[in-house]
């Protein structure tokens, strides 16, 4: 059985969508972020860095970081379709978007939410935020661009990068000029939280906080 830690609205979410869809066997761990559980030697054993997700595989095997974990578990379950077969042009598309998300996309909310942390320059922590919300606009025009003819990254054949662009999207804190700038993007998230594994637990996030304070 795999173990998954998690915190609600954090990219702890990706992973879990994924067991769902797949429909394997697992145990949600919630590491109580409010009371800087993250920060104990208990959770830090788990994962230095003290993020989520972290997902301990059946045989006992740890990991951590997201992107990593969306390909042990598309790999590790190819009846599931989430991702295209390796020797597959698709497959290249598809490990140029989730590395794309995994790096650009996810830093630059990061630096949106949490500027302090990206500089050693407490006037300057506004400046990091701006470049970054910048960034993340930029970035988002970019997939939605990639979503033509869509509706999903892949074309018409649904994959695990589709779950990790709904959820950065729904990070975003303008959903108006989401809307205006990403339609493409937008008809996605609503595509990805209507499949009757993710609609489940889609409720159970909570996308307008920080995700920051768990990655």
């Amino acid at each position: 059985m795999y173990k998954l830690y998690w915190v609600a609205g954090s990219g702890a979410f990706v992973p879990q969508a994924l067991l769902e869809e797949i429909g394997a066997e697992f145990e949600k761990i919630e590491v109580d972020f409010a009371n800087d559980a993250h920060k104990r030697p208990k959770f830090l054993a788990v994962n230095p860095m003290g993020e989520v997700p972290a997902l301990v595989l059946p045989d006992g095997t740890l990991m951590t970081e997201s992107a990593a974990i969306v390909l042990q578990l598309v790999d590790r379950h190819p009846d599931a379709k989430l991702a295209p077969p390796a020797a597959s042009p698709e497959r290249a598309r598809f490990l140029r978007w989730l590395l794309f998300m995994a790096t650009s996309l996810y830093g630059a909310y990061l630096r949106a939410y949490y500027p302090d942390r990206y500089t050693t320059d407490d006037a300057g922590a506004e400046a990091v935020g701006e470049a970054a919300r910048d960034a993340i606009d930029r970035y988002l025009v970019i997939l939605n661009d990639a979503l033509e003819p869509g509706p999903y990254l892949l074309g018409e054949t649904f994959s695990a990068v589709d779950i990790y662009l709904a959820m950065l999207a729904s990070w975003h804190q303008d959903r108006v000029e989401l809307v205006k700038r990403c339609p493409r993007v937008v008809k996605l998230i609503e595509l990805v939280k209507d499949r009757p594994a993710i609609a489940r637990i889609w409720a159970e996030q909570d996308f307008e906080a920080a995700p920051g304070e768990a990655t």
